[in-house]
């Protein structure tokens, strides 16, 4: 009896070893209390020297190396990482303190402005798909915006951007050169140019349409961290009309590299447009010509009850340049071409016409959106409150910050879906957009 107790026993313990996740210790965890604190805060502020106070075998000399680390720093800050890093660990260190990566956020940054999300479990045909609850964190005085998922015990950080007077994205600027553009040379190579055009509001017999254009930053013909200056010709030719935007700007490529763009924005006469963007290096050596179509009668036709969603890296109210100011907005960046690194972020805008206003010449909005994964027709879940607007006129603005957290790089399909309140008129709209791979830090 007592084998056959043993051998029930140790199956039992087996089924449970299989069973029960298995956690690897690590040099940290094996840290007392106070020394798990002094890692976090190295950590946050120098993570080479976190990884050197691990490699330390005695709580001498990591006390050592930590009075060395801050006798390169202002001693007086220190107080203030220490007392983040007890908080941090009050808020988020109650399952995974050491890997949970809103700890070090924490600490280096301070408390932020947080909004948590836990969505609901999402119902497809295939059943329910149960979605990571997230935070998004805002630090408005740094110009910073933190996301984080929820992956297993801990949060993970997916993605990070800027805004704010603190950042001022590469702009394609005008320059006055005052020298016709050199045709391109016969062996010219491409230039990564690329357009987007925007349908906005009509006015009488026109229509307002925004122009957005940009050179990748990583293109061969442009030479970084010095001015590059670039022939841009705009031309936009009807049977009847035709407008055209031309003349020399200057660049100089961002780090880490990424679309250098420009803003335009042209009333047409409604009709349609045969569009030529072009664009050519100094030397002549890179161009590129890129041939669209603009149909702004049926645009009008249909009555649109909004503009197109407009796609933009940035809008904020710190100003940059003329070119990227809106009536209503101080800075608007464009986003060249639609589609992001998974995990950063981007906006989308768009007008709403025709609204219904109350007695103070008021209209009122609900704006919701969904993502579509088109690969696979399925609704994704990821932070998309709803966000109430109200405003004078019968014209509405939404913006929305589009968060990709830990979507898959592909295709998907944006739709915001807009109701007036005062009508309860229902209005949707939809763009695409693809995220592709984040990239290696």
């Amino acid at each position: 009896m007592s084998r056959l107790y043993r051998a029930l026993l140790l199956y039992c313990l087996s089924l449970l070893s299989f069973c029960t996740p298995f956690k690897t210790l690590s040099r940290a965890d094996l840290l007392n209390p106070d020394e798990k604190l002094e890692y976090l805060i190295l950590k946050a502020l120098d993570p080479v020297a976190a990884k050197e106070y691990l490699t330390l075998n005695t709580p001498q000399n990591r006390a050592e190396y930590r009075n060395w680390f801050w006798q390169n720093r202002n001693r007086a800050e220190y107080p203030i990482y220490l007392t983040r890093a007890i908080k941090a660990k009050e808020l988020f260190g109650s399952l995974d303190l050491l890997n949970d990566e809103r700890v070090v956020a924490y600490i280096r940054y301070g408390a932020p402005r947080r909004e948590a999300y836990t969505p609901k479990p999402l119902t497809t045909d295939s059943g329910r798909v149960f979605v990571n609850p997230a935070e998004i964190w805002t630090y408005d005085s740094l110009g910073i915006q933190l996301d984080f998922v929820k992956i297993g015990t801990r949060y993970q950080q997916v993605g990070q951007s800027r805004f704010g007077k603190n950042w001022f994205p590469p702009a394609l600027e005008p320059v006055d050169y005052g020298k016709p553009p050199p045709p391109p040379a016969p062996d010219h190579r491409l230039l990564n140019f690329a357009v987007n055009l925007y349908r906005r509001h009509q006015h009488h017999d026109s229509v307002l349409v925004e122009l957005h254009y940009g050179i990748d930053g990583t293109d061969p013909a442009l030479t970084p961290d010095k001015q590059n200056l670039i022939y841009i010709e705009l031309t936009f030719r009807s049977r009847r009309y035709t407008s055209t935007v031309k003349g020399w700007f200057g660049c100089t490529p961002d780090s880490p590299p990424s679309y250098i763009v420009g803003r335009q924005t042209l009333n047409l006469p409604v009709d349609i447009y045969a569009v030529t963007a072009s664009a050519t290096t100094i030397d002549g050596k890179s161009w590129a010509q890129i041939n669209q179509q603009l149909n702004l009668i049926d645009y009008v036709r249909r009555a649109q009850p909004c503009s197109d969603i407009i796609f933009y890296t940035l809008v904020d109210s710190t100003f940059q340049s003329p070119q990227f100011e809106r009536s209503d907005l101080r800075r608007v960046v464009p986003l060249i071409p639609p589609e992001v690194y998974s995990g950063s972020t981007c906006y989308i805008l768009y007008e709403v016409y025709n609204l219904t206003v109350d007695s103070l010449n008021r209209h009122r909005l609900e704006a919701t959106y969904e993502i579509v994964d088109l690969a696979n027709k399925q609704a994704m879940v990821i932070p998309t409150p709803t966000r109430f607007i109200a405003g004078t006129g019968t014209t509405g603005v939404a913006v929305e910050r589009f968060h990709t957290m830990d979507l898959k790089p592909g295709a998907y399909l944006i739709i915001a879906r807009v109701r007036d309140l005062n009508s309860n008129r229902t209005i949707s709209l939809t763009a695409p957009i693809r995220l592709k791979p984040k990239k290696t830090r």
